[in-house]
C-alpha cells in the first residue's frame, strides 16, 4: 500500500480512534532527561550547553489486538544550535523551547508479527547504518508516516518498512523501503541481510538500491556487531559501523563504535552516524536504580573530504516512569 494512501487512512480513522480510545484502557510511559552537551569543529566557535527533554507516550487499547498511540515530545536548550529538534527545519533558528504530539498511529500485535501503522521512528540497519530518523528526535517534521514490521517467519527474523518522510511544507517527501532478514544458527550468533531503496523526490536528484550485511556475536560479557553498506551510486558509495561492548554486571557497561560513512553510502544523508565522516565513538552507561540511568557518549570526528575534526560530549541523566 502506498505511504499516501496509509496516511490518509490514517487521518479519516484519527478521530472516531481517538474518541473510542477514551473509553478504553490508557497506559502512558515515557522519560525526562537532562543532558550536557559541548559541540566542537574546526573553524567554528564551540557550542556548549543544557538540554532539558520530556517524551510521554500515550497507548489505548482498542480491542482485538490494536491499539492507538500518541507521544508527546518537548525540549527545551539553553543555548541556541542544541536541541534534537534543528536539523528538521520546522522552528526558527532562535528557538529554544518547542512541544509537539509529533507521533501517532496504530499498532497491530499478531501472532507471529507487529505491526506499526503512522508517524514514528524508523531505523534501517541493525546499527541504524543505513536510515535513522531515531525516537530520541523531538517535534515536527522529525518523523515518517508509513506502515513497520517486525516479527519472525520459521528460523528467520524479519522486519519490513514502507514510508515517506514527514518534510516540512515545500520540501519532498522521499520514499524509504527496506526489508531485514537475520538468522541465528547458534545461540550467540546472529548475522542478517537487508535491501533498502531511498527513493529521492528533489529535482534531479539521485534514488539509490542499497543492500547491507550485519552480525552480532557475544561471548560472555562482551558482544561484537559490525555493519558494511553499500549503495548503487558511482562513487563514495560505502559505510561501515563497528561497536565492541562490554557489559560488566547488567548495571554498567561500555562501547566502542568505529564508523565510515560516505558521502552516498547511506539513504538519503540519514544514518545514524554522520554522513561524510568517519571517527570511533565511546560510550559508558550506568543504571543507577530501576528507574534512573546515565550515560556519557564521546564522538571523535573527522570529515572525510575536507579532513577537519569536529567532536562532542553528552553527559546525560534520564529517568523513566
Amino acid at each position: 500500500m502506498k505511504a499516501k494512501k496509509v496516511v490518509a487512512m490514517l487521518l479519516a480513522g484519527a478521530t472516531l480512534s481517538m474518541t473510542t480510545a477514551a473509553f478504553a484502557e490508557v497506559n502512558f510511559s515515557g522519560d525526562v532527561s537532562v543532558k550536557y552537551e559541548k559541540d566542537t569543529a574546526d573553524g567554528q566557535d564551540d557550542v556548549s550547553g543544557n538540554i532539558s527533554t520530556l517524551r510521554v507516550l500515550a497507548e489505548a487499547d482498542l480491542g482485538s489486538n490494536w491499539s492507538f498511540y500518541t507521544r508527546l515530545g518537548a525540549q527545551h536548550v539553553s543555548k541556541v544550535g542544541l536541541g534534537d529538534f534543528i536539523d528538521s527545519g520546522a522552528y526558527d533558528l532562535d528557538k529554544k523551547s518547542v512541544a509537539s504530539l509529533d507521533q501517532f498511529g496504530f499498532i497491530h500485535t499478531g501472532k507471529d508479527f507487529t505491526y506499526k501503522i503512522g508517524r514514528q521512528d524508523v531505523a534501517v540497519g541493525t546499527t541504524a547504518l543505513l536510515y535513522s530518523r531515531a525516537d530520541s528526535n523531538i517535534g515536527k517534521h522529525n518523523f515518517v508516516d508509513g506502515i513497520t514490521a517486525t516479527g519472525k517467519s520459521g528460523i528467520m527474523d524479519l522486519s519490513a518498512v514502507v514510508a515517506k518522510e514527514d518534510n516540512i511544507s515545500g520540501s519532498s517527501d522521499n520514499r524509504i523501503y527496506a526489508v531485514r532478514a537475520g538468522y541465528s544458527p547458534i545461540e550467540n550468533l546472529n548475522w542478517g541481510v537487508t535491501l533498502g531503496r531511498y527513493q529521492n523526490k528533489e529535482a534531479d536528484a539521485e534514488s539509490t538500491n542499497h543492500w547491507a550485511v550485519d552480525g552480532t556475536y557475544t561471548l560472555g560479557k562482551s558482544s561484537l556487531t559490525a555493519e558494511y553498506t553499500k549503495s548503487n551510486s558511482d562513487s563514495e558509495n560505502k559505510a561501515y559501523a563497528t561497536t565492541l561492548g562490554y557489559d560488566f554486571d547488567g548495571k554498567n557497561a561500555v562501547s566502542v563504535t568505529a564508523f565510515r560513512v560516505q558521502e552516498n553510502g547511506d539513504m538519503g544523508g540519514y544514518s545514524d552516524f554522520d554522513n561524510s565522516n568517519r571517527g570511533i565513538h565511546y560510550g559508558i552507561t550506568h543504571q543507577i536504580n530501576d528507574a534512573t540511568s546515565f550515560e556519557a557518549v564521546y564522538k571523535d570526528q573527522k570529515d572525510i573530504y575536507t579532513k577537519e575534526k569536529n567532536t562532542a560530549l553528552e553527559i546525560s541523566v534520564t529517568y523513566a516512569f
